[in-house]
């Protein structure tokens, strides 16, 4: 029974730990997402070739569409804190 007890806290701890770790790693991923946004606004930003512009438009609101999504799920997770930029 001991076994038994000790094996069903230890998976509990386990399971906490594995939460932790995909917190973390979702928390890594929004902040990714974050600079990824900031670089395509930079290109969109800096793009001087007409023929460009339309894919920079594209690959700005592509990050910030991931960003924001990202952001959602953490907020779901209750991730969302100091730890992450909200946007205006």
């Amino acid at each position: 029974m001991r076994n038994y007890l000790l094996s069903l806290l230890g998976n509990d701890i386990h399971v906490e730990e594995r939460q932790t770790e995909d917190g973390k790693e979702l928390l890594e991923e929004v902040t990714a997402a974050r600079q990824e946004w900031n670089a395509a606004q930079s290109y969109f930003e800096n793009v001087s070739d007409p023929e460009l512009v339309d894919y920079a438009i594209f690959k700005q609101e592509a990050a910030k569409r991931k960003y924001i999504y990202l952001l959602n799920l953490a907020r779901k997770e209750g991730l969302a804190g100091n730890q992450i930029f909200f946007p205006e």
